[in-house]
């Protein structure tokens, strides 16, 4: 068989799904160490962006609404706007002035509002690194909304709902989506490198490896089985001289040459997947050139 044949032929399903199990232990760490990886990154991520320890208070406030005269203020404030009125001046200078050890700039970088469900409910965040600072800036808040809904037609009042406790607040918990991320990388990469391992190959594995190859000479099985001496006694005389060489065994050297032309046969010994074919060529067509008769491979 011509080497352009070899090299343009079909791919062997059988032959790639062998290989991919001999390897299958890469998938699987690699798998296990993108896992690992991803895990370690995101954390070491966490820890430098998080820096100092982070403190949050959530308070809920109730808010009643003057619907008999303004029945669309429901519709003026809601999610949106209130993350903007929450730091608005008439509540933040209503805050400062309950607490004056306050500045506006804390107040502004502290406080967020949201809606989650019922639009009568609003919930206020209070987020710092300074644990005192959170706890005074929720305090004045407390204070500031209900002066608030004083002066605003369309609100009755505005009531502490839930009076929270402060807690350590981290924004990063997702380690577990971190590793299935790194673990999903691993697994894909992997996947492709093993494959396109396997495309490329020139491994020598099988009989039918070595039959494509080598059509010339047979095939004669592993050594001291049933297949190998049956197919010996077959092909070979029983009692002839025969050399046994292996690829890495092979050497440029005249003497061995005149001892394997004297014999009366070469027979190969194969090593399944770690017999290139480009070495094995060599071997091959070496002895060729040099007369010299290979009678069979064995592995």
């Amino acid at each position: 068989m011509s080497k352009s044949s070899f090299d343009t032929r079909e791919i062997d399903l059988r032959r790639l799904w062998r290989q991919f199990l001999r390897r299958f232990w890469i998938v699987i760490v690699a798998t296990v160490v993108g896992a690992v990886a991803g895990f370690g990154i995101y954390v070491l991520y966490s820890n430098v962006k998080s820096g100092n320890t982070v403190y949050r208070i959530r308070n809920d406030y109730y808010m009643t609404f003057n619907l008999e005269e303004f029945p669309n203020g429901v519709d003026y404030y809601n999610a949106y706007t209130w993350d903007g009125i929450l730091r608005d001046d008439p509540i933040v200078n209503k805050a400062l002035e309950t607490d004056s050890s306050l500045t506006k700039q804390e107040i502004l970088d502290s406080v967020t509002g949201e809606i989650l469900g019922d639009y009568r409910i609003l919930t206020v965040v209070v987020t710092g690194t300074d644990k005192e600072l959170v706890q005074r800036i929720s305090d004045a808040y407390k204070v500031a909304l209900p002066a608030f809904a004083d002066i605003i037609d369309m609100l009755k009042s505005i009531d502490l709902w839930t009076d929270a406790e402060i807690e350590v607040y981290d924004a990063y918990t997702r380690e577990s989506n971190a590793a299935f991320l790194g673990g999903l990388i691993g697994l894909l990469v992997s996947l492709f490198a093993v494959l396109m391992y396997g495309i490329f190959d020139d491994a020598i594995y099988t009989e039918r490896d070595w039959r494509i190859r080598y059509p010339q000479i047979p095939y004669l099985g592993k050594r001291d089985t049933d297949e190998y001496n049956t197919n010996r006694s077959h092909l070979l005389r029983y009692d002839g001289n025969y050399i046994e060489l292996s690829s890495d065994q092979f050497r440029y050297d005249l003497d061995e040459f005149d001892k394997m032309r004297a014999a009366d046969g070469v027979i190969l010994k194969l090593r399944p997947g770690r017999d290139m074919t480009e070495a094995m060529d060599k071997v091959v067509y070496t002895l060729e050139k040099q007369g010299i008769n290979v009678v069979g491979v064995m592995e």
